[in-house]
């Protein structure tokens, strides 16, 4: 009897060991992965987008601005600057500066696919698709290198809102 609790005491410290490794690495690899991120988004980047208004509009009215993914949406973020909008009877200057306001957000939820695309109707580039409930929108990555990390990433943070686990997504990328 003494000798077998000998043998569960050496499983159990053994197993506790393999445990203790384990988390090591796991937070090791979670520590270069947050290096790797532009927190708090998962990624970011410019893309080309057509005015928020319209979807169709000629090539010429898309605009390159900055975009965001976290674990919640993939959202377009247009900074408007303005020094000076008006001076009061009182001589109060009224400033606005480096406001941001966003136009395009496409929640994870939402999306039903995501895909590369060229067509004609699109500026030229590489297209990129997200196919959402409401229907498609369309962007312009700035290369085709760009497009395969934004679909990546899109498709990552899908495969983690489907399996229930944005939770965890959401801990990693905010902490």
């Amino acid at each position: 009897m003494a000798h077998q609790s000998f043998r569960d005491n050496r499983f159990h410290k053994k197993h506790n060991s393999d445990l203790l490794m384990r988390i090591q690495v796991y937070s090791s690899a979670l520590k270069l992965v947050r290096s790797m991120l532009h927190l708090p988004h998962l990624k970011e980047g410019n893309m080309t987008a057509p005015p928020i208004e319209n979807a169709i509009a000629l090539h010429r009215d898309w605009k390159r601005t900055k975009f965001f993914l976290n674990h919640e949406a993939l959202q377009q973020v247009i900074k408007v600057e303005q020094t000076q909008v008006s001076r009061s009877l009182s001589g109060t200057i009224v400033e606005v500066t480096n406001e941001e306001n966003s136009a395009i957000r496409v929640e994870i939820p939402d999306i039903v696919s995501v895909s590369s695309c060229a067509d004609l109707t699109l500026p030229p580039g590489a297209g990129l698709c997200i196919d959402t409930t409401h229907g498609p929108i369309f962007l312009i990555a700035d290369s085709w290198e760009s497009l395969n990390g934004w679909l990546d990433a899109i498709r990552l943070v899908y495969t983690i809102y489907a399996r229930g686990k944005t939770d965890v997504l959401a801990s990693i990328i905010t902490s």
